[in-house]
């Protein structure tokens, strides 16, 4: 019986200890998933106002591959260089996708920890501590789904962008290399 106290008293104690840093992570991923609507709505607006329709990405792209196609006109090295650059573009919004999972259950865990500690007030009589608790608990189940639900829109908008530049650098780079060994005889 003292094994399994000791069980229960060494989870209580962990679940007690990561209260705090779920917290400071909901309270940093809050501040940066604002940082990152803003930048979004400026992302989005530079793209309407830009004539050009080809983005930078993609123009920092074309420019890789024309230098590229300036030392060699290997298919491969060509591929491996539109392979990267898809790569890197797709990564680029994993931080996204990440957050999407990340806020919603560090949400779930700023719950229960405190629901705990607000069931052992209840039992106690002490509602003020319950009172306290369960605001914790609610609330942090709003932030973390907040950051979710923002995470996603983000990530769901971005990716658009993202499909639209590698199919424009699929398609640039086919006809470039096409241009080139046409000429050829």
């Amino acid at each position: 019986m003292d094994f399994f106290a000791g069980i229960k008293t060494y989870i209580y104690i962990l679940s007690s200890c990561i209260l705090y840093p779920v917290l400071l992570l909901l309270a940093g991923l809050s501040v940066w998933i604002f940082y990152e609507c803003g930048r979004f709505f400026a992302f989005r607006l530079e793209r309407r106002r830009d004539p050009d329709p080809v983005s930078r990405p993609v123009r920092q792209y074309l420019e890789e591959l024309e230098n590229l196609l300036r030392q060699t006109t290997c298919e491969e090295d060509i591929q491996n260089l539109l392979r990267k650059r898809i790569q890197e573009r797709l990564a680029s919004l994993d931080k996204y996708l990440i957050a999407v999972r990340i806020g919603p259950a560090l949400g779930l865990i700023g719950t229960l920890v405190p629901m705990g500690t607000a069931l052992a007030g209840l039992g106690q009589g002490d509602f003020s501590v319950m009172t306290s608790e369960l605001v914790l608990a609610y609330t942090t189940t709003v932030v973390g789904l907040m950051i979710g639900s923002l995470s996603f829109l983000i990530s769901t908008l971005r990716r658009r962008y993202v499909e639209n530049d590698i199919r424009e650098m699929e398609y640039r780079t086919e006809k470039r290399y096409h241009e080139i060994h046409a000429d050829r005889p």
